[in-house]
């Protein structure tokens, strides 16, 4: 049997999971990291570390990483990284191969997250999608043919930071209006900020919940905060279909639970934006898989590459 290893970089841990050739997870591991594991040496002794842990006695066929940032999946390099600032120009396939001894591949988290969705979760068997990933931003990517497109340098996919309204709030990418500052945990901060909702702290660790909580219970401003997260995606995804005119949208991420709060405003705005003929018998699915999809994906994401 073959085996892959799959690793979610995140900001403050690794998520890993040893993968069979099922595309299930059969084993997984959790590594919380400190500071000085976020330097280029530290996340590599870190990494090395939780593969040796996970891999047991099998021989696994590649290790793949999810990553946060700017990636050049061809020369195995990370450009750049929100979550950290140390990495400039990292070529963490090269030298993490040389320790291992082991296949590294390498993508964006999100990327990975879809990769994980469309192999063996809510999309399987979808050969052209847009997927999004709503958590704290709003991260995404784009299938077609069975393939996932990277675009001229390896930064397609940026979904959350398509303009849905120029005179938004300011993005944290520079720009003005992008979805994520609508619909994502970073949108409902500053929807909270500028209309606040009695009870509901805008920098609360679970905000998103208790503001789901508290539309779901009718109060009319969280109501109209999550019909504008909606609006948001609806205008996004309407713009998106008349292009790609792919028949399947992929939600996944933290903000999903809130996701009926969203849905008949993204409808009608999706609706409203597209041809009636490039939005009808569209599918929109949600993730299925959890924290175990960027693993997934992460571990296989290579057999959604273009054969080149």
């Amino acid at each position: 049997m073959r085996h892959y290893i799959g690793i979610d970089v995140g900001g403050t841990r690794l998520k890993a999971g040893l993968v069979d050739h099922n595309h299930r997870v059969i084993r997984e591991e959790v590594a919380w990291l400190a500071e000085e594991d976020t330097t280029e040496d530290g996340i590599l002794r870190r990494l090395t570390e939780l593969v040796h842990a996970l891999r047991g006695r099998t021989k696994p066929v590649i290790v793949g990483l999810g990553i946060p940032g700017v990636i050049s999946r061809w020369d195995g390099m990370v450009t750049e990284s929100p979550n950290f600032p140390a990495w400039t120009n990292f070529r963490i396939k090269e030298r993490l191969e040389a320790v291992l001894g082991m296949h590294v591949a390498i993508d964006n988290d999100a990327n990975c997250v879809i990769a994980g969705e469309a192999l063996a979760g809510a999309a399987a068997g979808h050969r052209d999608l847009l997927g999004f990933t709503l958590g704290t931003g709003v991260g995404g990517a784009v299938i077609l043919g069975g393939r996932l497109w990277h675009g001229r340098n390896g930064m397609a996919g940026e979904l959350g930071h398509i303009c849905v309204d120029p005179d938004g709030p300011l993005c944290g990418c520079g720009s003005h209006g992008c979805l994520e500052t609508f619909a994502s945990r970073v949108g409902l901060r500053h929807a909270l900020i500028n209309s606040p909702v009695s009870g509901i702290d805008p920098d609360a660790p679970d905000m998103p919940k208790l503001l789901a909580a508290k539309a779901r219970s009718g109060e009319p401003v969280a109501i109209g905060h999550f019909a504008m997260a909606g609006t948001a995606l609806g205008r996004a995804t309407g713009g998106l279909l008349n292009v790609l005119n792919v028949g399947t949208i992929l939600l996944t991420g933290g903000l999903l639970p809130a996701w009926p709060l969203m849905e008949a405003a993204m409808r009608a705005e999706m609706t409203r934006t597209a041809f009636a003929g490039v939005v009808e018998g569209v599918d929109i699915l949600t993730g299925s898989l959890g924290d175990q999809a960027g693993m997934i994906g992460a571990a296989l994401q290579w057999q959604l590459m273009p054969h080149d």
